[in-house]
């Protein structure tokens, strides 16, 4: 009778200019389309760039920088990566390659992925939690927080690879980072389907140095960094790092009953030790020991529904009352380096690293302190990786090779639980029995007038009249409901029967529970109890890989590069789903989200050759264009949240990407990079909230989908004067999209699975250095601005609610200052700075899990204006 809601559970010498205005006629055009100064740079550019031109410019440069007698001044800094696994200048790397340097850490304030993310285009790394961040490249993002895939954007820490619960580290005493586009399948492999993130911290050194820095600011922002380098002999160096990251909440959490480490702060530390051993010329040892602690309140859910404090997260103000809100993260590793010179032309590396993590998190999945809409999640994981690394190096006149083996072990064990008060089950009790009794009125020709007039649909079991006209209804249709109410002395809707239920407690909950044999049918007795359903996973994954890479300059003008890597993923998983103790209480009402499921195991081995060849040609010894393609892998998987990939596991994602590029160094004053790519993706895995027909809530699962994406990306600095250096960075990008049928959050059907997008941002920035001294030091202005447009009209499962907030589909949009004086010695550093300095309101997407069945959805909001100072001494 009774529905029972359940769910589913080298260098290079170059010469002349190609025409290659057709090849990027068709990606470019969009560009102009919506973004004008992205044209009236191009077009400057490709007037300057004319030959004659450029000649003339080339000759003059060097006499301005003589006249202005400082040199220096006009040169745009050269850059050394190490994307290809080889020193390289990064202007003769034919790869689509972003670079943040020490300085531009600085410049910016930033301190993880999410804070430089503004200034990279084609790069996101979400900014609210730590432990499941998740990396974004070109519009490619990780599937949701199942331990049983992979991020789609490979993240690697001092050449370690780094799962998704360890991406999200904090920069201290980092030397660059580099952000590679598109699938690294060759070097990097490791799931790099979409592209690879390089952190690359300063190594022990011989010099005698260290710094200490702090930086406050508004929210109560205190941040401390310290570094210490000692050579204790020829052979031997230590170099240590120490930092540390609190801040208060940029939202005022009203609840007064909260318990628990408060909703959006930040308490971050981190500490490396790392020993640098060199027991002869051509042989370096490094050994580093790094640990990391996050121990802060998760990201704050607002809610933007009637039972929420606002219905505007603009107020930046919350009502939450989860239970124990935090977020925390336990993680070290020891890692080993070792680097060999066996002569002028082979050389050799070795990188083992064991790095283990402890990862709980407890969010508020509702935005209210409503206990009969209570929903909450926890997920804790207790991971590890054995990460190791093989690599041969030749390099001799004009072709070097890169090639080498990977192996890594992870082990896996994650428990996601669903915790939700009995007030909650209560509630969607009601609402089945609503449907019920409703849906038998209207079969018997009852207006819907009438019954309304009998008090349907109820709101609540629990509240007496609502349960007195429940129990009315059944009267009419039962005899047994009739029964009971003659043994309360009570006739139906009558105000007897209000002041009967009231007077026996639980009793009339009991006897209509036992007579129909509805166990989720139970009285106020229980109120304020949690209702907790598990599902524990756990997993084995090992990973191999070979790869070699060729890279042969034939002339002054021609070079070329080509690589091949094999892949194998091998995993074992499994899913258990166990009674807890309120469903052992109440015999039967386990199952009430989740069924229980004995262990059930899996397995499963994906492989894959991917490779990429490379041409590239050089106009001159300062500009160059390449044509690459590349194909990627990310492996399968299994969905920790839904027991059936156990037989049909998600596909592996692939990827192709063709990709024209052009690099150029004009005049010591400008540096382009140009970029127009098509990629095209098979069996994209993607996450969505899901709430299929019977289920209580919807859940996060991966479907698959296929992808063509195309677009351009520009980079340009320029040494405008001898004072002042501007950039622009920018990203256009179209997207064509067909995924697989899925229920959204609200339970319906989506089939309108082809869809298209753009995506528009660029981001200005302006350095002044003046050259006359302040205060016996140098002065320097940093401005920056950040643009990003909305897209989220184009989402395929866009909540209604979501129509009622503007802010949820305005632009993006931040101005950020940095001000800042150095002594002569360079010594002393203090700073000012600011971020958002315009207040400029963005927020996050909306959903949540309880979104429809609770009527309670979520958002978050981006950081409003924040500021502070820095102070820094170099000893």
């Amino acid at each position: 009778m009774f529905m029972t809601i359940k769910s589913s559970g080298a260098t290079s010498k170059k010469t002349q200019q190609p025409a290659f205005n057709q090849s990027f006629d068709q990606p470019l055009r969009p560009l102009f389309k919506v973004q004008p100064l992205a044209l009236c740079i191009f077009m400057l550019l490709a007037g300057v760039h004319n030959p004659v031109f450029a000649q003339q410019n080339s000759a003059a440069a060097p006499d301005e920088a003589n006249k202005n007698g400082n040199n220096k001044a006009q040169a745009i800094e050269t850059i050394t990566v190490t994307a290809q696994k080889r020193q390289q200048n990064v202007m003769d790397v034919p790869v689509a390659i972003d670079t943040v340097s020490a300085t531009d850490l600085k410049e910016t304030n930033s301190v993880l992925l999410g804070d430089i993310a503004d200034y990279t285009p084609g790069f996101k790394f979400s900014k609210d939690a730590v432990v499941q961040a998740s990396a974004s490249m070109r519009g490619i993002s990780s599937s949701n927080i199942s331990t049983g895939g992979d991020p789609s954007v490979a993240i690697f820490f001092d050449d370690f690879y780094l799962p998704r619960a360890a991406q999200s580290v904090m920069f201290s005493d980092m030397q660059r980072i580099e952000i590679l586009k598109g699938p690294q399948g060759t070097l990097f492999g490791k799931n790099a389907a979409a592209g690879v993130v390089n952190m690359i911290p300063n190594a022990p050194s011989q010099d005698d140095e260290a710094f200490l820095k702090a930086t406050l600011g508004n929210y109560a922002l205190q941040r401390y960094e310290a570094m210490a380098n000692t050579a204790l002999s020829d052979e031997f160096a230590l170099r240590l790092n120490l930092m540390s990251n609190q801040r208060d909440s940029f939202l005022n959490n009203v609840y007064s009953n909260y318990q628990g480490e408060e909703l959006g702060n930040t308490d971050h530390q981190a500490a490396r030790l790392a020993a640098l051993w060199q027991p002869g010329a051509n042989t370096k040892v490094q050994f580093s020991y790094d640990w990391d602690d996050v121990n802060q309140g998760y990201a704050p859910s607002i809610g933007v529904s009637p039972y929420a404090y606002s219905m505007n997260p603009l107020d930046r103000t919350i009502k939450n009352d989860v239970i124990d809100g935090h977020e925390r993260r336990d993680m070290d590793a020891l890692s080993l380096k070792m680097t060999h010179d066996f002569n002028d032309d082979w050389s050799g590396k070795l990188i083992s690293s064991k790095r283990q993590w402890q990862v709980s998190g407890r969010d508020d999945s509702d935005g209210t302190a409503d206990k009969t809409r209570y929903l909450d999640t926890i997920n804790f994981e207790d991971s590890d990786i054995f990460y190791n690394e093989l690599q041969l190096n030749y390099q001799k006149d004009n072709l070097s090779y890169v090639g080498g083996v990977t192996y890594s072990k992870e082990n896996v064990y994650q428990k996601t639980s669903l915790n939700i008060m009995a007030d909650t089950v209560a509630r969607l009790t009601t609402a089945n029995l609503n449907g019920m009794l409703i849906g038998a009125l209207q079969g018997a020709g009852l207006p819907a007038e009438m019954i309304n007039q009998m008090g349907l649909p109820a709101d609540h079991l629990w509240n007496p009249q609502d349960w007195a006209s429940i129990l009315s209804v059944m009267a009419m249709v039962d005899p047994g409901a009739g029964q009971l109410l003659q043994m309360l002395g009570a006739a139906p809707f009558s105000p007897e029967l209000v002041g009967a239920i009231a007077a026996t407690g639980d009793l009339t909950y009991q006897a209509v529970s036992a007579g129909l044999g509805i166990n989720e049918i139970f009285g106020p007795s229980n109120a304020g109890k949690l209702w907790a359903e598990d599902i524990i996973n756990s997993g084995t994954f090992n990973s191999y890989g070979v790869y070699s890479d060729v890279d042969y300059q034939l002339n002054e003008q021609w070079g070329f590069t080509a690589g091949l890597r094999y892949s194998r993923d091998d995993k074992d998983f499994s899913w258990e789903i166990k009674e807890r103790s309120f469903g052992a209480a109440m015999p039967g009402l386990t199952d009430f989200l989740f069924p229980l499921m004995p262990r059930l195991d899996a397995s499963h081995s994906w492989s894959k050759l991917t490779g990429r060849a490379v041409t590239r040609y050089h106009l001159n010894q300062d500009s160059m264009v390449y044509l690459s393609y590349s194909t990627g892998y990310k492996s399968g998987g299994y969905d920790s949240l839904d027991p059936r990939s156990a037989i049909t596991p998600f596909a592996p994602e692939e990827v192709g990407n063709l990709e024209l590029g052009y690099k150029a160094d004009l005049w010591g004053k400008l540096r382009l990079q140009l970029v127009g790519f098509q990629m095209d993706l098979t069996n994209r895995q993607r996450s969505v909230n899901s709430k299929e027909p019977g289920a209580g809530v919807a859940v996060p699962i991966v479907i698959n989908g296929d992808q063509d994406i195309h677009g351009v990306e520009v980079i340009l600095d320029y040494q405008a004067t001898e004072t002042v250096k501007l950039g622009l960075v920018t990203e256009y990008r179209s997207t064509e999209s067909k995924w697989q049928q899925f229920y959204n959050a609200e339970g319906k059907l989506v089939t309108d699975v082809e869809k298209s997008s753009t995506a528009d941002s660029y981001t200005l920035s302006a350095d002044w250095t003046p050259n006359q001294q302040w205060l016996a030091g140098d002065i320097k202005l940093h401005l920056d601005y950040v643009f990003e447009e909305n897209t989220r009209a184009d989402d395929p499962d866009l909540l209604d609610v979501a129509k009622t907030i503007p802010a949820y589909f305005a632009d993006s949009k931040s101005l950020n200052a940095r001000l800042s004086w150095s002594s002569a010695d360079q010594q002393w550093e203090l700073a000012l700075w600011g971020k958002n300095l315009t207040d400029s309101a963005s927020t996050g997407g909306i959903g949540g899990w309880a979104a429809d069945v609770l009527g309670t959805p979520i958002i978050s909001l981006n950081p409003p204006r924040t500021y502070g100072a820095e102070v820094r001494y170099q000893f």
